[in-house]
């Protein structure tokens, strides 16, 4: 659902390059400093011309905006304080090469003509607050100039600014959904892949109870996968999007007790089954009679080879 997000009355911005932006190494230089835990509220943005993205925290407001007409990015804080705001534009100018509002207008009180874009940048700096005297004089001279492309640009760039007065509309973030307990690793993983997995070389998502393995006859994982979908288990997680011929599903009955992860990789040769949770030896017996499965005393030959 789209919703508008109020910030605090204390606002400022940076412009900074158009590959930076915010990340969880500057959230946490942000909350080291000012003890605000900003997370993502949601994306969106202030109008037709600007997109943002919006974290939010203590009802302050760190925004990545971006106007890609002109390839312009800013960092806007709307801080319920002047110490908070003045301390996250602090951390924000140390971390990335940045230009402030009066660093533009430096730049652009003699040369507005031959990059008039950059007005837009110039009163992306102030953040939505109001613009300083010499920068509105800056964008009247702009607006009055006898170049056409000049007052083009500077009715853009007012145009721009006109949407920064209003909150952003954004749509709120989903939070991400809990593991099942069967899927968790023994500490919480970063990332998109934070489930277990049976591939060597990953101790961090390893599977944190014992694995029972079992080698196939057969090398097609759908074989294996229409098997469990027969017995009614669930398709929980599926990896397979390196280039490294790496297969992994992971289906679970109802109850969501019980693992069954499908493998399949080039070291390993047939298609392998991993068992963990309180079904095991049922699971396994079943894997056994009905597909000619063989239970192996610890992970199949090769399997040191599967890592990333």
């Amino acid at each position: 659902m789209l919703q508008a997000v109020e910030g605090g009355p204390y606002r400022c911005a940076l412009v900074i390059r158009i590959e930076g932006g915010v990340d969880d190494d500057l959230l946490a230089e942000i909350a080291e400093a000012t003890g605000l835990n900003f997370a993502l509220y949601g994306n969106g943005g202030f109008g037709g011309e600007s997109v943002a993205a919006v974290y939010t925290a203590d009802g302050n407001l760190l925004m990545e905006v971006l106007c890609d007409e002109v390839g312009a990015k800013a960092l806007f804080i709307w801080a319920n304080s002047t110490e908070r705001a003045v301390a996250i534009r602090d951390v924000i100018g140390a971390r990335w090469s940045t230009w402030s509002e009066q660093m533009l207008r430096a730049q652009l009180e003699e040369t507005f003509e031959e990059q008039p874009t950059a007005l837009v940048a110039l009163l992306m700096a102030v953040g939505g607050a109001t613009p300083e005297p010499e920068t509105l004089d800056l964008l009247q001279r702009a607006l009055d100039h006898d170049d056409t492309k000049v007052r083009q640009a500077a009715e853009y760039a007012r145009l721009v600014a006109s949407e920064f007065v209003h909150p952003p509309v954004v749509m709120r973030a989903e939070p991400k959904r809990a593991l099942d307990e069967i899927l968790r690793p023994a500490r919480p993983v970063e990332g998109d892949q934070h489930w277990v997995t049976v591939r060597a070389g990953l101790p961090d998502r390893s599977v944190p109870r014992p694995v029972t393995w079992l080698r196939t006859p057969v090398d097609d994982p759908e074989d294996v996968a229409f098997w469990a979908g027969q017995a009614y288990w669930i398709l929980l997680a599926i990896d397979d999007r390196d280039d490294s011929g790496w297969h992994e599903e992971i289906f679970c009955p109802r109850d969501k007790r019980t693992a069954l992860h499908i493998v399949r990789h080039p070291a390993l040769g047939n298609v392998h089954v991993a068992l963990h949770g309180e079904a095991v030896d049922t699971t396994a017996a079943a894997l056994v009679e009905d597909l000619g499965a063989e239970v192996l005393a610890g992970p199949p030959a090769g399997w040191e080879r599967t890592v990333r």
